[in-house]
């Protein structure tokens, strides 16, 4: 029972890194939409702009890292789940914004290479989930 904790506790650590580090690349990514896109299309090239990619940068990096780490299947199943939720995210969010009137009408959708990246970003971690695969052990 002694022996086992450790690999239970880096289980469990592995685990909770997936979590958040998708949670935090999704709000990051969330925020960096309502910063250039909510009521219409109007990217800003400021400081907060710039910081919110180097933050999805920076999860995308702990995501490839945990991707390397994890061997264990119940830590493959929860960020297999996790990958594939961003990845169902990513592919929702892909059609154009439709054009319509109210609070948050818009004169024309946001630019197709726009939502392209968007995409490419939530898929990335489902990428490296499957290259850890391929990885010797």
């Amino acid at each position: 029972m002694l022996i086992e904790l450790p690999k239970m506790k880096h289980r469990l650590l592995l685990i909770l890194g997936w979590l958040l580090a998708t949670a935090a690349l999704y709000v990051t990514l969330v925020a960096l939409e309502l910063y250039w896109n909510l009521f219409t299309w109007r990217p800003q090239g400021d400081l907060r702009a710039a910081g919110m990619l180097v933050a999805i940068a920076g999860f995308l990096a702990a995501i490839h890292f945990l991707a390397r780490t994890g061997s264990d299947s119940l830590t493959r199943f929860v960020s297999l789940a996790a990958c594939l939720a961003l990845l169902a995210i990513g592919a929702y969010v892909l059609p154009p914004e439709p054009i319509t009137t109210g609070l948050f009408a818009r004169a024309e959708p946001s630019p197709f290479w726009y939502r392209a990246g968007r995409l490419v970003l939530f898929a990335l971690p489902t990428l490296f989930w499957c290259l850890a695969l391929r990885r010797p052990r």
